[in-house]
């Protein structure tokens, strides 16, 4: 419930998003290390996948 306070210090604006309580979901991530290394085994295998590709041209 909305207090009439409230609703007329916002300029008698209804918007629901005005009033409503956002709840913030807290996101758990790897340690940057993990993900690092993560990237750099994905990076030798694009390297191994375009050398790959680069004898099949020639």
């Amino acid at each position: 419930m909305v207090d009439k306070a409230d609703i007329a210090a916002n300029g008698y604006d209804l918007s629901i998003n005005r009033y409503k309580e956002v709840v913030y979901e807290q996101v758990e991530y790897e340690a940057p290390s993990k993900i690092l290394a993560d990237l750099e085994v994905l990076e030798q295998d694009i390297l191994k996948g375009m050398a790959t590709l680069k004898e099949l041209l020639k």
